[in-house]
């Protein structure tokens, strides 16, 4: 029971509530108020077109009009994101603000797709009128059509097989390519071939297609398409001098930057290409790797172990292995001094200026054990680095 029904009960059977009831509902009336008790007001009605069914149905409009005709679409699609965030009569908003920002987004996003599906974009070539046929060309027009004209195809020869895939495509040709030479190699890694050959081939439907005869970057291309690559072979430059060599090689087709110089003697340093062109006549090749007649691939490393002398050295000879001899014999540490005449050694003979027990050595020759000290002219020379060691000062 509610609280106004019981208290006009009351007021039945007792007067003093009578009396109470009547103050309030003249103080009700007294404010513009209905007297107590009184009916809350009605809630207020959602328009239709603020439903959520209502703006789903817009959106789909605004997306079907877009089909039919483009202009009147674009103002349903805006009219349609409007609803969906208007709210009129002090209303609540049915949807939260993340529902009404992806209720927008696929409003668009379903619009475009539609408008782009029913409306493309022209090019312009499309766009342009054809020109009238003149009358002497109709005049002369043949009775069935001509065969369309293959489209252009630069020539990719001793270029990379990607560059030349990739400009073949866009050209509109089939690829394919194949090894050049007579190993029947699988091509993988496009950008590691280089082109030797092409071909334009024509397929079904009226469409070209190119094959690509390639080989390995840095190999020599086959003198046909197919055939046994053509690699250098290796002169004998064995007894020549570096020039000599040098020229040799290059006119073998041999790449110099495949050469590797190593020294045949102990006490002989390596020279670098630049040290032994410049006294390339003092250089000679003792030794090569390949011999002659060898082929030197794309990974042949060309070995040429050199040892120098001019023409007022000792020794002009090279020696019957590498790197196991000296070239000066009183460089190898185990090398033993004869003995002086008189019976003195040098050690002795120089004690007195050198302080005793140091023997005499060679500058700059190659020595053991490291801290070993010796004489020669006068001064004291230590066995020691940077480097294998020698006797420096």
């Amino acid at each position: 029971m509610s609280v106004g029904a019981e208290a006009v009960r009351l007021s039945r059977y007792d007067p003093a509530v009578t009396s109470i009831l009547s103050v309030t509902e003249e103080s009700a009336v007294a404010y513009g108020q209905p007297p107590y008790p009184y009916a809350p007001p009605p809630a207020p009605i959602r328009p239709w077109w603020q439903t959520s069914k209502a703006r789903l149905a817009f959106i789909g409009a605004a997306a079907v009009t877009m089909a039919i005709v483009e202009g009147l679409g674009i103002l349903l699609m805006f009219a349609s994101i409007a609803l969906i965030w208007i709210s009129t009569g002090g209303l609540r908003h049915p949807w939260k603000v993340w529902q009404r920002i992806a209720a927008t987004v696929g409003t668009l996003l379903l619009c475009l797709i539609v408008a782009g599906i029913a409306h493309p974009v022209k090019k312009k070539d499309d766009a342009k009128p054809a020109a009238a046929p003149t009358a002497a060309a109709t005049s002369k027009a043949p009775a069935t059509p001509a065969p369309a004209a293959a489209p252009q195809l630069g020539d990719y020869a001793g270029k990379a097989l990607s560059e030349a895939r990739k400009g073949a495509e866009a050209a509109g040709y089939t690829v394919g390519n194949r090894d050049a030479s007579n190993e029947s190699r699988e091509v993988v890694l496009a950008g590691n071939w280089t082109v030797c050959f092409q071909k334009i081939s024509d397929l079904a439907e009226g469409k070209k297609g190119v094959d690509f005869s390639v080989v390995k970057e840095g190999e020599p291309c086959p003198k046909e398409d197919g055939g046994a690559l053509p690699w250098p072979v290796m002169p004998n430059v064995v007894g020549a001098t570096y020039n000599k060599a040098v020229a040799d090689l290059k006119a073998a087709g041999v790449p110099l930057e495949r050469v590797k110089l190593e020294d045949v003697y102990l006490d002989t340093d390596t020279p670098t290409a630049e040290q032994a062109a410049k006294d390339g006549e003092e250089w000679h090749v003792c030794f090569q790797d390949p011999g002659k007649d060898g082929k030197v691939t794309s990974t042949t490393t060309v070995r040429l172990d050199l040892g120098r002398w001019s023409d007022a050295s000792l020794v002009k000879t090279c020696p019957a292995a590498k790197g196991a001899t000296y070239q000066i014999p009183a460089n190898d540490p185990d090398y033993k001094r004869p003995e002086p005449s008189g019976g003195d050694d040098d050690s002795s003979s120089q004690g007195g200026s050198t302080g005793g027990g140091a023997k005499t050595v060679h500058p700059g020759a190659f020595c053991s054990p490291a801290g070993a000290v010796g004489t020669a002219n006068g001064k004291t020379y230590t066995c020691k680095g940077p480097g294998q060691n020698r006797w420096r000062q």
